[in-house]
């Protein structure tokens, strides 16, 4: 039974394209780092043993009896609060600059910069290498703390072939070792370590290959503990956390609460995926429960088109959440424990139950509570005013045949994230006849205001932002012998919600333009 949510292979297998790329740059170089991977090159020192190396990579933390993480002494200035770990298990962080000796006139300078390479050595051979550095991210993407190196190589096993994926970033802080079916994440040595090997072969696109074997290859696993052991020969591979299917009863252990008593007698669950994780051998250190990979899918039917799915996934170890949960008629959304929630629902019709959601969500989670939540509300065309905005006026012929106005936002008393405004969304749909005029309008008063106008106009839709912030649209399409409506009647829409609006400022398009951003419309309701 496969985990979930599935596992993008973008954290060892995408720094490995990369290095890739990387390793073409790398020229001369690429042969001088190659000679700190040869067996006639000086060797890494044992697990255990204490590794110098340059700033900024620093030593793990005390050992500890029969140890699955190795530790060593180290020397450098690493940030504590490094980032704990990105898709698969693997850094992440921004972009941060590598000591500049660590590229020198014909070589790369791994120790330079600040790298003591762990590698496997006999019985694989090296094809790609990329050395890069991350750190802390401010708000706005810029990198912030002491560096930490990171090194990723590819290399390709001789005795099967198989391609093998390693990064090694520098990190003070231990992860829970966790060994997957085709991966493992560990720290040792300092280092975070991510480790993936692809059980299927790689081959160049122009060979003209087509039997692609349809199961992996069952030696990729032994290949995997191959490939650790020559790492750090003194790793106890009996303390790994492993990665299994799990069930319903195994959830509880996590947090997490069994939804099917929640779940309304007329829907039938018609698929289920549960990942959890196997203990240690019982001498190993369990301090650190592994939480990332962690994983619950599952999906419920019911006649008429009704559907309803929950998902839990694991975040990063460390990881926090400062964003307000989510909940609504048609979902919900949010972060507790570690964990990250997700419910959804839907019916043909369009109408969703709130209370449904919310009674899912308790089962899920004991500590779930909605107080502070954003919250999503239905607003009345009256309360349309006290915004500045107004409902659409039909041309002559048409009707209003679906609206929807919501309003989003967290309640008063409860923190409020620096970033977040409460939003408006309102939807129409008018028809005469084949005809149809779709109208969407945005606003989020106390947000940043553009200060400006812009906007354009086509055959078939008005789109413009006004300077205070409000987006709309107006796009219309004919089911008739004509695909296209009226533009004087879509004219006459757009200046029924905005009398200001100057179609002479509007940007000719015919063939369409960008419609400024705003939410996807939620289920309808149905107008008088």
């Amino acid at each position: 039974m496969p985990s979930n949510p599935p596992l993008k292979l973008s954290g060892p297998l995408g720094w490995a394209i990369a290095g890739v790329a990387a390793a073409a740059l790398f020229g001369a170089g690429m042969l001088t780092a190659r000679a700190l991977f040869d067996d006639d090159a000086e060797a890494p020192p044992a697990a255990g043993a204490p590794v110098a190396t340059r700033p900024p990579a620093q030593g793990a933390g005390p050992g500890v009896a029969r140890p699955g993480i190795p530790t060593s002494v180290g020397r450098g200035g690493e940030d504590s609060a490094a980032p704990k770990g990105g898709p698969y298990g693997g850094p992440s962080g921004c972009a941060a600059p590598l000591p500049a000796d660590a590229l020198g006139a014909s070589s790369v300078d791994l120790a330079a910069a600040g790298v003591a390479p762990r590698v496997p050595r006999s019985g694989f051979e090296l094809t790609s290498l990329y050395l890069s550095a991350i750190a802390d991210c401010t708000p706005d993407g810029t990198p912030t703390g002491s560096p930490r190196p990171s090194l990723s190589t590819s290399w390709r096993h001789t005795a099967t072939g198989l391609e093998v994926y390693i990064s090694q970033t520098a990190s003070s802080e231990p992860a829970a070792p966790v060994l997957r079916s085709d991966g493992a994440t560990f720290s040792a040595l300092g280092y975070l370590f991510a480790v993936y090997v692809n059980a299927y072969p790689v081959m160049p696109v122009d060979t003209g290959t087509t039997a692609y074997p349809v199961k992996p290859d069952p030696r990729a696993a032994d290949v995997l503990r191959e490939v650790i052991a020559r790492m750090i020969p003194g790793f106890d591979q009996q303390c790994f956390w492993v990665a299994v299917d799990g069930d319903w009863a195994s959830l509880a252990a996590y947090g997490i609460g069994d939804p099917r008593p929640a779940i309304p007698d007329r829907f039938k669950l018609t698929e289920v995926h549960i990942t959890t994780f196997r203990k240690p051998a019982p001498s190993c250190d369990t301090s650190i429960r592994p939480t990332e990979g962690l994983g619950l899918y599952a999906q419920w039917n019911a006649p008429g088109g009704e559907s309803l799915g929950v998902s839990v996934t694991g975040l990063p170890a460390g990881a926090t959440v400062d964003y307000p949960g989510y909940l609504d008629q048609y979902g919900a959304s949010w972060t507790a424990n570690g964990l990250q929630f997700s419910i959804w629902y839907g019916s043909k019709d369009g109408p969703g139950s709130a209370d449904l959601v919310r009674a899912v969500a308790r089962a899920l989670d004991p500590s779930f509570t909605d107080a502070c939540f954003i919250q999503q509300r239905t607003l009345a065309e009256a309360d349309l005013a006290k915004l500045g905005l107004r409902p659409p006026a039909p041309p002559s012929g048409y009707t209003i045949v679906t609206k929807n106005l919501t309003a989003s936002d967290i309640a008063p008393g409860c923190p409020r994230p620096k970033d977040f405004f409460a939003s408006y969304a309102l939807f129409w749909t008018l028809e005469k006849g084949a005809d149809v005029i779709d109208v969407s309008v945005y606003a989020a008063p106390d947000a940043p205001k553009p200060g400006s106008f812009s906007g354009w106009i086509s055959d078939s839709s008005i789109s413009w932002m006004t300077a205070d912030g409000k987006s709309f649209n107006v796009s219309g399409y004919s089911k008739g012998v004509s695909p296209v409506v009226s533009r004087d009647d879509l004219i006459a829409v757009a200046k029924s919600l905005d009398p200001s609006l100057d179609i002479s400022k509007l940007e000719e398009q015919p063939g369409g333009g960008v419609v400024p951003p705003r939410p996807a419309p939620r289920g309808p309701e149905r107008g008088n």
